[in-house]
């Protein structure tokens, strides 16, 4: 009788132990007024948390600074607010920030399951300025989405505060009575760094929706939103070309729309008509020299950028940078219950046929489409999803089915399957069509405690797997990876060491039937992090590549180290040596190898900052690539700032005796006066030439200019 009660103690004392905690968010009747002032009573009906724990460095231990926070809802909002103490209020960092990028300062997060689906969650916050940062967080965080929430944020003298009001209507969420939420708070302290946060997040693997605190409301209305989005472009453009003494100027007025409905809560629907190519946006410049594959391009452009069910593979079949000037374009994205739906159609004006390995001759608009099916099971810890992808252009079609499933076995072991079969329609040679059937796989499994981290992975296509819509890196191939890592984690904020880490990795690439190896990849590395803002990485990275029938051996030993002496300034640096393979016409030659980047940011006040990025890449007696990038932002409020970007290439391609330099500059003036308005005024200039290292004779030269105005409002129609 007595080991019966024993158990039953352990198993309820257990079940106390899992439970997570519960915040009862109150209904507020005087709304506070968000204006980085907080008067007396004025969050007086919100409740309060204030068990914060140190996560990093340390395991769940007691905070360096003391952390307060408060929320409250009502029919149309959810109010937040943090106290963030300071003992010593030199610590804090409050230099002014672009939306998405205050991670160089002090700044407060809210996390929000509206689901409690325990495996995707809003997050939303701000610096002291009010400046904010936001997105979505799945495996990862990912700042692409920006919702639309009201933040201000002030600065004592014993630390700083936040406010914000984030409306219901800018969210998916489960509404009805007596409803639950998933609910986290972290808080980072740049002078570290630390984190802190507001429940307990134990070291190892796991689901870290687990840790979230239960939110939990009276009632929630469902949400009905109808938005109308019109904007008009207007641009100049002039290109004039030196060696022909000509110049072509032109200029353009184009109206955009877009439309923004919710028939409820868990259902979104959103067109774009004429979208403006995302003339804000500039990629960043990258040494694009000797590449041998084709380059991966994040997507930028708001409405392709999916805010509830992003959707990532690791066969990647939806890559939206391959519609590149959408005439219009559709969404809709939902869930009900533990199921949820994506789907997108959009035409690409003016396409021509050589994208898609048809004649160059062939020109049309050409129609893209995705639809995606997710059904979660055990709690979110596992899903299944089905896909499908339609690229039309004239006649000819490409289709994509894809399956994927993910299981969480334990907190310690995740696997991620993956299985595609594509159907291409061509031209044969007889000028008939013929339909070529594609098929690719993927296993990824993972395996971490807190201290070993273990991975493999493996994934390959066949040679007619065609994903139009998708990212191909090589056809006939099969990739195995294998990555294993030993790490140290420091247990408080006065340790020396933070963090070590111990690693190796290997890539095996080979065709499809094993019948050689293509290539290997083998490094081994280590690193760590330190209390004084320095940190160090080095390893060797030792490859064969087989180029026309033959193998490469190649081998570079690296050093990375970055460094941030006082809160003013950041510096990076890694050095690369070694042998690298030149990838020529005829064949592939080896020759000695040095590779140098530096990155330095200097923020010598709040308002302004300033980054330079320095990229020196040199194969010897073949070519030397170098680039340069200058970003300057200056930003005296969180509703109007000024950034302008300037980047440079000059390289010497010494095996074809050319010479070729760009420079292009990017300035953008951006004001939003307020929730409804958004104004940009910008230019790109882009100046190139290519000269003959002999003779000097220039063989390109030509100078690229356009200016822009871009004015949109938002109506509010329901």
């Amino acid at each position: 009788m007595k080991k019966i009660i024993l158990i039953i103690f352990l198993l309820i004392l257990a079940l106390l132990l899992k439970a997570k905690a519960e915040i009862e968010i109150p209904y507020m009747h005087d709304k506070p007024i968000i204006d980085g002032k907080i008067s007396e009573d004025e969050w007086a009906e919100a409740v309060c948390w204030d068990e914060f724990y140190q996560t990093s460095p340390g395991d769940n231990t007691q905070p360096s600074e003391r952390t307060e926070v408060y929320m409250a809802y009502d029919e149309n909002n959810i109010y937040c607010m943090a106290k963030c103490y300071f003992e010593d209020i030199e610590r804090l960092r409050d230099n002014h920030c672009s939306r998405d990028h205050i991670y160089t300062t002090d700044r407060f997060y809210f996390f929000l399951d509206t689901f409690h689906s325990n495996d995707q969650a809003y997050y939303f916050g701000c610096n002291a300025n009010g400046e904010q940062a936001d997105g979505i967080v799945i495996d990862e965080i990912d700042p692409s989405i920006d919702l639309f929430y009201y933040s201000a944020g002030g600065k004592t003298s014993e630390g700083y505060f936040i406010e914000l009001v984030l409306p219901l209507e800018s969210i998916k969420y489960k509404s009805g009575t007596d409803v639950t939420w998933g609910v986290f708070f972290k808080r980072h302290i740049t002078d570290g760094p630390e984190e802190v946060c507001g429940f307990k997040v134990p070291r190892g693997g796991g689901n870290f929706y687990d840790n979230y605190g239960i939110l939990r409301f009276a009632e929630l209305p469902n949400n009905v939103n109808l938005k109308l989005i019109p904007s008009l472009t207007g641009n100049y453009n002039q290109f004039e070309d030196n060696l022909t003494n000509e110049e072509v100027t032109d200029s353009d007025l184009q109206p955009e729309l877009n439309v923004f409905f919710e028939p409820n809560s868990n259902l979104t629907f959103t067109a774009t008509f004429n979208p403006d190519f995302n003339i804000i946006e500039a990629d960043g410049l990258e040494v694009d020299v000797n590449t041998r594959y084709p380059r991966f391009f994040s997507e930028k452009r708001p409405f392709f950028i999916e805010q509830s069910n992003p959707f990532r593979t690791d066969l990647i079949i939806f890559n939206t940078r391959n519609i590149v000037d959408p005439l219009w374009g559709t969404k809709l994205s939902g869930s009900i219950g533990e199921t949820s739906v994506y789907g997108l159609i959009s035409v690409d004006e003016d396409t021509y046929g050589d994208r898609f390995g048809l004649a160059d001759t062939l020109n049309s608009n050409a129609t893209f489409a995705f639809l995606s099916f997710n059904k979660k099971f055990r709690g979110g810890n596992s899903f299944l999803r089905a896909a499908g992808t339609l690229r039309h252009f004239e006649k000819y079609d490409n289709f994509l089915l894809s399956l994927d499933a993910n299981n969480r076995f334990n907190d310690e072991v995740d696997a991620d399957f993956q299985l595609v079969a594509t159907s291409n329609e061509v031209l044969d040679s007889n000028g008939d069509i013929e339909t070529k059937l594609g098929y690719g796989y993927s296993v990824d499994m993972d395996y971490y405690n807190g201290t070993w981290f273990l991975n493999f992975e493996s994934n390959g296509i066949t040679e007619d797997y065609t994903a139009d819509l998708g990212y191909i890196y090589d056809k006939n191939s099969i990739f195995t990876k294998a990555k294993i890592e030993y790490q140290i984690h420091g247990k408080t904020d006065k340790d020396l060491l933070r963090y070590l880490e111990i690693a190796s990795k290997l890539n095996v690439k080979t065709p499809c039937d094993f019948s050689n190896i293509n290539s290997h990849y083998l490094e081994v590395m280590c690193g760590a992090m330190f209390n004084n803002s320095f940190d160090f990485w080095t390893g060797i990275e030792l490859t064969m590549e087989n180029y026309i029938g033959e193998d490469y051996y190649m081998y570079y030993p690296w050093l990375n180290l970055n460094y941030e002496p006082f809160k003013q300034l950041k510096m990076s640096f890694l050095i690369v040596d070694g042998e690298n393979l030149y990838f020529g016409y005829d064949g592939g030659e080896k020759a000695d190898y040095y590779k140098y980047e530096t990155t330095l940011n200097i923020r010598p006040a709040n308002f302004f900052d300033l980054e330079f990025k320095h990229r020196y890449h040199e194969t010897e007696g073949k070519y030397i690539a170098r680039t340069y990038e200058t970003e300057a932002k200056f930003q005296f409020h969180k509703n109007f700032w000024f950034r302008a970007i300037l980047q440079i290439t000059n390289h010497d391609m010494i095996v074809y005796g050319e010479n070729p330099r760009r420079i292009s500059l990017y300035p953008l003036f951006t004001y939003k006066p307020s929730s409804k308005t958004a104004i940009y005024i910008g230019a790109s200039d882009n100046e190139e030439q290519t000269e003959q290292i002999s003779s000097r004779d220039f063989l390109k030269d030509y100078k690229d200019t356009t200016y822009f105005l871009k004015v949109s409002y938002t109506f509010d129609v329901l």
